[in-house]
C-alpha cells in the first residue's frame, strides 16, 4: 500500500501544478486531488525531579511535528482516499529523561504514522493499512482548545523522567504510572458505520508491524457521539480493546467526553480508563474557557486533574494537576502555548517518591 501511494502522489501533483488552488491542494483533470499538510511543533521543556532540573528544546509530544498527504479519488457516489503521514523523527518531550540524552534527530520506522486507504460508501467506511485502531482517540476527546499544552495522556509532556526515591532514581517513570489506555495506530482493517443521529460505531483488528518483538493480535470496538447547536458542542466516546499475546491476554475499557457552552466559551472534559489486567485505572477532569481576547485569534485557558490507582504496584496512587494556555494566530497558522504540570506518585512500600514538575513553552505552525 505504501508503494502505491508514493507512486501515485507525484504523478498527480506534477500533472496538477497549474491547477494549484489553495492549502497545498492539487487537482487532476480526472477529479482526483492530492492535499499536502504538515506541522512543526518545537517547544522549550523544563523538568525538575526534586533534586535536579533539566532544560531542552525538543518536539512537543502532545502533537509531534509531521508531514503527510491525502489523495482523494471519486468513484461515482463513493470515494477512495489514501493517506501517508510520518513524524519527522525529532526527540520529543516524552523521550527526554535523567538517564539518556537521545539524538535530537533519529528517524525510525516507528515514526511512520499512517499509510492507509479508506473506501467511503453509503454502507460506511472500510480502512486498510497502518492507521488508527477503533479506540484511537477515544480516551482523549478534548474540546478545550488547550490540548497542545496538556491533555489526558500525561506522559506526552515528560513521560521518560523517573521519580526519585529520596535522592536515588526509582526506576519508575511518569509514563509507567499515568497511562490513559488510549488506542493506538497499527496495521489494521477497520470498519466505521455511517452516522446515525450523531452516533457512529467502529471495530478493528490489527497487528504491530513497525516495532520489533510484538506478535500480538489487537482487537477493539468503539462508539462515538457528536452533537452541535448554537448553544453547545458535545462529543463523547467509549471503547473496549483487548490484546491476545503469548505472554497473556489484556483488556482495557476507556471513555471520554467534552462539552463546550458556545455563548460563554466555558468547557468541561472528562475521561476514564480501566485496565482489566490489573494494570491500573484513572479518572481525568479538565475545566476551561475559550474566547476572543485579541483580534489575532482565539484564546484558550484550562486547568486539569488526574487521579489513578494500582499502576505498577497494587495500591499505588498517581496524581497530577496542570494548567494550560493556548493563543491562536489565525493568519499565520500558529498556535503559541504554555503548559505546567505537577506529577505525584505514592505506594505502600515505604518509598519516599519526590514530586516532578514539568513546563513547556512553544508554538506550533501548521500548513
Amino acid at each position: 500500500m505504501k508503494t502505491k501511494i508514493l507512486v501515485i502522489a507525484p504523478g498527480l501533483c506534477l500533472a496538477a501544478i497549474p491547477a494549484w488552488s489553495q492549502d497545498l491542494t492539487f487537482t487532476h483533470p480526472s477529479g482526483a486531488t492530492a492535499t499536502f499538510y504538515g506541522q512543526l511543533n518545537l517547544t522549550y521543556q523544563h523538568v525538575d525531579d526534586g533534586e535536579e532540573s533539566n532544560d531542552d528544546v525538543v518536539d512537543n509530544g502532545n502533537s509531534v511535528s509531521r508531514m503527510g498527504f491525502w489523495i482523494d479519488m471519486p468513484m461515482g457516489e463513493n470515494k477512495l482516499r489514501m493517506n501517508f503521514e510520518t513524524g519527522l523523527g525529532f526527540k520529543t518531550t516524552s523521550e527526554t529523561s535523567q538517564l539518556e540524552d537521545a539524538d535530537w534527530i533519529d528517524w525510525q520506522r516507528t515514526d511512520l504514522r499512517k499509510f492507509e486507504a479508506v473506501y467511503i460508501a453509503n454502507f460506511g467506511s472500510v480502512w486498510v493499512g497502518q492507521g488508527s485502531m477503533a479506540t484511537d482517540g477515544v480516551a482523549e476527546i478534548d474540546n478545550s482548545g488547550t490540548s497542545l499544552a496538556g491533555y489526558a495522556n500525561l506522559p506526552d509532556m515528560a513521560g521518560g523522567y523517573e521519580f526519585r526515591d529520596g535522592e536515588l532514581l526509582s526506576g519508575i517513570a511518569i509514563g509507567d504510572v499515568f497511562k490513559d489506555f488510549d488506542g493506538g495506530r497499527r496495521f489494521r482493517i477497520r470498519y466505521d458505520t455511517p452516522k446515525f443521529n450523531g452516533f457512529m460505531f467502529s471495530a478493528a483488528f490489527g497487528q504491530e508491524i513497525l516495532a520489533e518483538d510484538d506478535d500480538a493480535d489487537y482487537y477493539d470496538i468503539a462508539a462515538r457521539y457528536g452533537y452541535e447547536s448554537e448553544m453547545f458542542k458535545a462529543d463523547a466516546a467509549i471503547g473496549y480493546a483487548w490484546k491476545n499475546a503469548d505472554e497473556g491476554d489484556t483488556e482495557q475499557l476507556i471513555a471520554s467526553t467534552s462539552v463546550v457552552h458556545r455563548p460563554t466559551g466555558l468547557n468541561a472534559t472528562l475521561a476514564m480508563g480501566d485496565g482489566d489486567d490489573d494494570s491500573g485505572n484513572y479518572g481525568y477532569f479538565k475545566f476551561g474557557w475559550t474566547g476572543d481576547v485579541i483580534a489575532l485569534g482565539s484564546t484558550a485557558v484550562s486547568i486539569d486533574y488526574f487521579e489513578g490507582n494500582d499502576y505498577v504496584i497494587s495500591g499505588s496512587d498517581s496524581k497530577s494537576w496542570g494548567i494550560q494556555a493556548v493563543q491562536a494566530f489565525d493568519d499565520y497558522g500558529i498556535d503559541a502555548y504554555l503548559g505546567y504540570r505537577e506529577y505525584e506518585f505514592d505506594d505502600d512500600t515505604g518509598a519516599d517518591y519526590q514530586d516532578i514538575s514539568a513546563l513547556i513553552l512553544g508554538a506550533r505552525w501548521k500548513f
